[in-house]
């Protein structure tokens, strides 16, 4: 080909992409699932990417990650984002940490709700190992019979006649028997009928297969209740028997006791009857817990759904003392050119749930964690999502309104462009999805909450030591 033949072409292909820049749609063109967009003339010709947050002092801040030899300087740094106390009240967690300080003999509970950000234990299990190693404690904690989200450290197997129960299904209309978990099992009656004889056998049995990638030492506690009829249970491992209960029809909590005289990496529960199950408890007998209860999909709506009275048992039997909330990037809309004019639904819906929770377990206190960095595609770069901010001041005021506490993780990350800085570093501590942190990036956020947790248990020994 001659060169003025390959200089027309490329000339051709100019003419054709500016021409493409002049007359493209800003918002772009959606083509069924498929969301097509078009730089400008000025993105084209403009040097201008957003400026990145940069991070670097936070990764090194949190290096104790991967060497927790500097466990000692965690607490002490000068940069860490501390909690924001309703009304100013710096003494609300000293409840808390009194709690903590007799964990050797008794055992302290943590609620952590949230979204696909902390889903299959990520975040809430280095929370939890860093408090264990300060507190005392073994075990998981609360594992729940079903989920939709992955659980950590666990796989299930159902025989086929159970419901499934969730908050998070919106056609649960008459149930509301959750549990703190915010999910229940409850087996059916199965009928089947032989075609060649007509005949009609009823299934009333259930069961459901938990199998441990670690082995369990501790005493296991399952919860359940039977409120519609007389149910029975039994539970095994490897063919062993290791409880065998009849349930009387009530609205009662039951604690179930699973003794174990040695080491199980399975766990067989069969039942008869209509028995609600909630959750199984894997922890010894003293020490703290953290227990992850991941709600994908959610922005922290309808939890106020659950049965309170059941909420408040559950609460009670288990200790709890703390709960997390973590939620907010899925508030915000899947179109990245939207841009929502207030958040004030989101703050009236969000204080409910804080409301009920507060209502329900009134001993414990609750941390409101703020939506962390969320990206848009910005010419060849990425910003903050322009509704982040808006955001998070709605989940502030949700958390003042109803004497919470308060923490940044928005700003603890590094703020405004901060997680392309996550996503695009050598060793990436978020997805390139620009929305959730990778396993190693979330165990940089749980480190930055428990420096921050550190910090005021820090004062609340200071404030000891000066009465």
């Amino acid at each position: 080909m001659k060169i003025r033949h390959v200089i027309l072409t490329l000339v051709s292909i100019l003419l054709c992409l500016t021409f493409l820049a002049i007359i493209f749609p800003k918002d772009g063109v959606s083509i069924g699932s498929l969301h097509l967009t078009f730089p400008s003339l000025k993105e084209v010709f403009s040097n201008s990417t957003p400026e990145y947050a940069n991070i670097d002092n936070i990764v090194q801040q949190t290096n104790v990650v991967d060497n927790k030899t500097n466990k000692e300087q965690s607490s002490t740094q000068k940069d860490i984002v501390t909690f924001l106390y309703p009304n100013g009240d710096s003494t609300l967690l000293y409840s808390f940490f009194k709690h903590l300080e007799k964990s050797k003999q008794n055992k302290v509970r943590m609620l952590h709700y949230g979204d696909s950000q902390i889903e299959g234990d990520r975040i809430t299990s280095y929370i939890r190992t860093r408090l264990q190693e300060s507190f005392g404690g073994v075990g998981q904690g609360e594992i729940p019979l079903f989920s939709l989200s992955n659980i950590q450290g666990v796989s299930y197997k159902y025989s086929s006649n159970w419901h499934h129960k969730s908050i998070l299904n919106k056609r649960e209309k008459n149930f509301n028997n959750f549990g703190i978990m915010m999910t229940c099992c409850i087996p059916y009656t199965e009928m089947i009928v032989d075609s060649t004889n007509m005949d009609t056998t009823y299934i009333q049995s259930a069961w459901i297969e938990l199998n441990f990638s670690q082995p369990v030492s501790n005493n296991l506690h399952l919860y359940c209740s039977s409120p519609k009829t007389f149910s029975k249970i039994n539970i095994s491992s490897k063919g062993t028997t290791l409880v065998k209960q009849n349930i009387n029809q009530s609205e009662n909590l039951v604690d179930i006791l699973i003794p174990i005289s040695q080491p199980i990496h399975s766990l067989r529960i069969e039942t008869t009857g209509t028995i609600q199950l909630y959750s199984i408890d894997n922890s010894s007998d003293n020490g703290v817990y953290v227990d992850n209860i991941s709600l994908r999909g959610s922005s922290g709506w309808g939890i106020n759904y659950n049965n309170p009275e059941l909420i408040t048992k559950m609460a009670n039997l288990l200790d709890v003392k703390l709960i997390i909330m973590q939620f907010g990037v899925n508030a915000i809309p899947q179109e990245e050119d939207k841009v929502m004019e207030s958040y004030d639904f989101f703050r009236k819906e969000y204080s409910r749930q804080l409301a009920f929770l507060k209502k329900a377990i009134p001993d414990a206190e609750i941390i409101v964690i703020g939506a962390s960095d969320r990206s848009r595609k910005k010419g060849s770069g990425y910003e903050t999502n322009p509704n982040i901010p808006k955001l998070i001041q709605a989940q502030k005021k949700a958390a003042e309104e109803n004497d919470c506490i308060f923490w940044n993780l928005f700003e603890a990350m590094g703020g405004n462009n901060s997680m392309p800085s996550w996503v695009l570093r050598e060793e990436p501590l978020a997805n390139p999805d620009f929305i959730h942190f990778n396993s190693k990036g979330a165990k940089h956020v749980a480190e930055m909450f428990y420096q921050a947790l550190d910090v005021e248990y820090q004062k609340y020994l200071l404030f000891k030591q000066q009465r």
